[in-house]
């Protein structure tokens, strides 16, 4: 009798400790009518010693009535795959026992008499391949206002233990993911945690772990390394706790027994893998540059990573996306270890692993290039060369404003009385000058023009068809002072024009014309605006 009551109550009392809650135990021992007083600690022996009690007397009845109590429906966590039958005799029939000392489960087929969820495929990443359940796939209910955890147990096998002592690349990790009614038949479910979570192992919390991921990016979280921290020895029994609060849907957790990849080993199995040959990038550039809607113009490639800044060594891109701009491998593998997003750096599609390939026309630039050359020009009939901005010398800034001291340069004028022209800056703008600028008709030397500014013109200041005439004298009008003015002249009183303020304007007649039919017909002239009196 004892071979059967031995696993049976094992069973019983390793659920009591590692599953019930204080309010659980509480309304199990006021069923069995039993004190319920007290912290969670002597409310748990109080009902393991009832459950030896039942035992020892042989209380078949009270035994089946108490495992009812503790593996009820409503109960949070769920319930063990074993039941008591009777033979048609009355006695017992020992079932199989409910959890194995090393249990190989396996996270996509464990299913519990709780819930509906029997297993879960989380999306697969190159850096873990998951070989082994370490527990059965354990369920968190909702908890909108209580804190609450959920417990599993991690029972390791000598291999196993011999592997995590002596090989790094073998981890136990914890996934978990929100999971609904479609979680089951969904493939590629991300790894997330409840957001206010912690994780003990052996009562001990793991920190520094990122269990939230990226903000507003699902699928950025990666799974909870845990290995460091499992007493590794066979058959200990290592006890996980996942505790959380503040919850709108349900979560479901497993412990898995993984093999790590590293980035440098993915990163030669792209170099030695699939890839884009040469021929075939050039053949769809051309068969692009065909479409009579667009316009077949050279582009400027960088060398350079999006993601790193720095020159590429091993060119990939995936061959889902239509542009030709790569990325390298090696810093693109980095930052998916760190937060996978899995998200092209170049035009923001959603990639595969699978889908990355190497280009070999990217990668034949790369190799005929310079490391100094950050960018190729590429004609539209795949031939390329260095682009201009390659250079290790940066081009001036022509547009640069930083040197400007708030004047034009000097500009040598050659034909003209003036030998120079400095143009203070003014608040006042310049009256503006419609010329018409022929080629020939000043000649500016290279050396006295500067740089900086480069928009700055030439103004041709003769305004004459011929370069070889002088430009006359200006004349001088006899309005402009009052004692040039006589009562018989057309500067006269007669023939002047008064705005009501002593401000004189000259006579429509008296303006000077100059030789191209250019005047200011009806704008004053500044330089007669005197007060006198006749």
């Amino acid at each position: 009798m004892s071979s059967y009551h031995y696993p049976e109550r094992s069973s019983l009392i390793r659920y009591v400790m590692t599953h019930l809650i204080v309010r659980q135990l509480q309304s199990i021992l006021k069923s069995e009518g039993l004190p319920t007083s007290g912290l969670k600690a002597p409310l748990q022996k109080r009902l393991t010693t009832h459950i030896e009690d039942l035992i020892s007397n042989g209380d078949t009845a009270g035994l089946e009535r108490v495992r009812n109590l503790i593996y009820r429906p409503e109960s949070p966590a769920p319930s063990r795959n074993s039941t008591v039958n009777y033979n048609q005799t009355g006695g017992y029939v020992s079932p199989a026992p409910p959890m194995p000392q090393t249990p190989p489960y396996s996270a996509s087929a464990y299913g519990s008499p709780s819930t509906t969820l029997s297993r879960i495929h989380f999306k697969e990443s190159p850096f873990y391949s998951v070989l082994v359940g370490l527990t059965p796939l354990e369920t968190c209910p909702i908890m909108t206002a209580n804190r609450h955890s959920v417990h599993a147990t991690v029972i390791l096998s000598g291999p196993q233990a011999q592997q995590l002592t002596t090989d790094k690349s073998y981890r136990c990790m914890v996934y978990c993911a929100a999971v609904d009614g479609i979680t089951a038949y969904t493939k590629d479910t991300d790894i997330a945690f409840p957001h206010q979570v912690e994780l003990r192992v052996n009562d001990t919390q793991i920190s520094g772990l990122n269990l939230r991921g990226l903000k507003n990016r699902p699928g950025s979280t990666r799974p909870a390394d845990i290995t460091e921290h499992l007493i590794k020895k066979p058959g200990h029994r290592n006890q996980v706790t996942l505790t959380y609060a503040l919850t709108q849907k349900k979560f479901a957790f497993v412990v898995n027994y993984v093999k790590t990849d590293s980035v440098e080993k993915l990163v030669e199995h792209l170099r030695n893998g699939a890839s884009i040959t040469k021929e075939t990038v050039i053949a769809d550039m051309v068969k692009k540059n065909e479409d009579s809607d667009l316009v077949a113009t050279s582009s400027i490639m960088s060398l350079k990573c999006p993601l790193s800044t720095l020159r590429i060594d091993l060119p990939i891109r995936s061959t889902f996306c239509n542009h030709m701009q790569c990325f390298d491998a090696t810093s693109f593998l980095q930052l998916q270890q760190q937060a996978p997003t899995w998200s092209c750096p170049t035009c923001n599609k959603s990639i595969n692993w699978k889908a990355l390939v190497v280009d070999q026309y990217f990668r034949d630039i790369l190799n005929n290039t310079p490391k100094t050359v950050d960018s190729v020009t590429i004609d539209v009939d795949g031939a390329w060369s260095v682009a201009a901005e390659s250079s290790g010398t940066p081009m001036p800034d022509t547009d640069s404003e930083d040197g400007n001291d708030g004047r034009d340069d000097i500009i040598e004028v050659s034909g003209s009385r003036l030998s120079k022209l400095r143009v203070e800056a003014t608040p006042t703008a310049p009256s503006p000058i419609t010329t018409a600028s022929r080629e020939g008709s000043a000649s500016v030397p290279r050396s006295s023009v500067s740089t900086k500014r480069p928009a700055s013109q030439v103004i041709d200041l003769t305004l004459s068809d011929d370069e070889d005439t002088v430009r006359p004298a200006k004349r001088i009008n006899s309005f402009l002072t009052p004692t040039s003015m006589s009562s018989d002249g057309r500067g006269g009183s007669g023939s002047s024009l008064s705005n009501g303020n002593g401000s004189v304007f000259p006579p429509f007649e008296s303006v000077v014309y100059n030789g191209n039919g250019h005047s200011p017909v009806g704008t004053p002239d500044p330089f007669t605006t005197n007060n006198y009196s006749e």
